[in-house]
């Protein structure tokens, strides 16, 4: 199994110790990296790529909200979960509303392990979902394409079991 990839966004190294403990403890293994600026955030999300963010909601000059915009700026589809001692429901209201996926209260870290559990494997769903939409719109475009392009009769038609031919489209060239 691939570790996970880790931005822990976190002034605290305490608190990041025992994040990353519990974590372990739902038996995570990840490669992480910490950052607790404006700039380190944007560093490491150029200079890697994450499969989840875990953001400190209040860090001095700088908060979980904060760097939600700059992974928003950048148009990256990352779990995004906020962890707090501070967050009252208003702001964790505001921060779902922003586009952070979850938000896990500092002392019920519990909840952290099965909250990125879940947002994997969502992400997985908007990815697949994303790239079906893709291989779509790429098939219509070609199919557009071709019946653009004959010189000749196309016919299509549907094939209904029992039946023969359904609907019929005929297009000349």
């Amino acid at each position: 199994m691939q570790p996970l990839r880790l931005l822990l966004i976190e002034d605290s190294e305490d608190d990041a110790i025992l994040l990353l403990r519990t974590l372990k403890k739902f038996g995570y293994e990840f490669a992480h990296q910490r950052v607790e600026t404006p700039e380190g955030t944007r560093t490491a999300l150029d200079g890697s790529q994450w499969d989840v963010i875990v953001s400190d909601y209040v860090i001095p000059g700088f908060g979980g909200l904060e760097a939600l915009k700059i992974v928003k700026e950048r148009h990256l589809d990352i779990p995004f979960i906020i962890v707090s001692g501070q967050i009252g429901e208003d702001s964790a209201v505001s921060a779902m509303k922003a586009g952070a996926h979850d938000y896990v209260m500092k002392d019920n870290l519990a909840r952290l392990g099965p909250a990125i559990g879940r947002e994997l494997q969502e992400a997985d769903v908007r990815r697949a979902r994303r790239q079906a939409q893709e291989a779509l719109a790429e098939s219509e475009q070609r199919f557009r394409q071709l019946a653009e392009n004959i010189d000749v009769a196309f016919i299509m038609s549907d094939w209904v079991p029992g039946e023969g031919l359904g609907n019929v489209m005929v297009r000349r060239g």
